[in-house]
């Protein structure tokens, strides 16, 4: 189980890839920040307070 804390670091981590994604050319730099996002987004799903964040 992660911390709160860490939970904060990783949604802040996943908001800037989704930023360099955005303004990514290279694709095989694409695909990469895509695979780091979605671990990302795995790990804070795992944690089950995703939804709650949104909601607040």
């Amino acid at each position: 189980m992660i911390t709160e804390e860490e939970l904060a670091i990783f949604e802040y981590e996943l908001t800037k890839l989704m930023e360099e994604y955005r303004k990514c050319v290279d694709q095989s730099l694409k695909k990469k920040i895509q695979e780091d996002m979605a671990w990302l987004k795995t790990a804070i799903f795992a944690t089950g307070s995703y939804e709650k964040t949104i909601e607040n």
